[in-house]
């Protein structure tokens, strides 16, 4: 690829980043997502709404929440939550006695290793740092009840000229380079309707200090979902609500924002 230190999931330089990833999250004491307890509460409102119209048809609704880290959803759904089974999966142990206490069962590890069928998954800020997405995809679809709903929330590389802070490390020309040649694979994707699902392997957090989505490896493209999921799901943009031009650019073009329903 004429992209260096961008590949696929195949590649055998995914699976040793994986690794070099996970002994990251399990040893660094300074990961924000695992010392605060998360609140979404912008996003996880279209979970609230797709559980409450699953309560509607069945006094159950299973519920799935991947790279979960300190999560604050179970105390976000209280009201309902005698009607959920909640499942909470992440990579490390660092919160284990918070998520035993908040979740009714707690999934340490790939989620490969997943089993069971599920009404409503979601994933918050977690699919960008995922090293096999098309296989992470493939394997959270195939668990969702018929007419169930995945959600994903995640940052969005794929606008032309905007990189990932996984780049920060890299001088000005590199990084336009970059942007250049992104814009052209993408161009190429959507002729070839082929997905790219872009890993960077290079990725600022072995290089800089730890900050905002350095550690992002997987560059997220809204068309890759839309060409994947192609006569299987569908793919629904989700409105969030903004406060100001800024944040209103970063919530509607710079951030993935969807639901999958699985309607076969």
């Amino acid at each position: 690829m004429l992209l260096r230190n961008f590949t696929n999931e195949d590649d055998p330089a995914s699976v040793a980043l994986r690794t070099r990833m996970d002994r990251f999250y399990q040893t660094t004491p300074d990961y924000v997502a695992f010392q605060s307890t998360n609140e979404l509460p912008d996003q996880w409102n279209h979970v609230r709404a797709a559980i409450f119209s699953r309560l509607e048809q069945q006094p159950t609704c299973r519920i799935l929440e991947i790279g979960c880290g300190r999560t604050g959803f179970s105390d976000f759904v209280k009201d309902i939550r005698s009607s959920i089974h909640y499942t909470a999966q992440d990579v490390t142990r660092t919160n284990e006695a918070h998520l035993r206490e908040v979740a009714d069962t707690v999934h340490f590890g790939s989620i490969s290793e997943l089993k069971g069928e599920f009404d409503v998954i979601f994933s918050t800020f977690a699919f960008e740092h995922i090293s096999d997405p098309r296989q992470t995809l493939e394997k959270l679809f195939g668990m969702l009840t018929k007419n169930g709903k995945l959600f994903l929330f995640c940052p969005r590389y794929d606008m032309p000229f905007y990189i990932s802070h996984s780049a920060d490390h890299y001088g000005l020309a590199k990084r336009l380079g970059i942007s250049v040649l992104l814009l052209m694979a993408r161009v190429w994707a959507l002729l070839t309707r082929k997905p790219l699902f872009l890993i960077h392997t290079d990725p600022a957090v072995f290089h800089l200090p730890l900050s905002r989505d350095r550690d992002a490896i997987h560059w997220v493209s809204l068309w890759d979902l839309r060409m994947f999921f192609r006569n299987r799901g569908i793919v629904s943009k989700l409105p969030l609500p903004s406060g100001g031009v800024k944040d209103w650019i970063v919530k509607k073009l710079l951030q993935v924002n969807v639901v999958i329903t699985r309607a076969e």
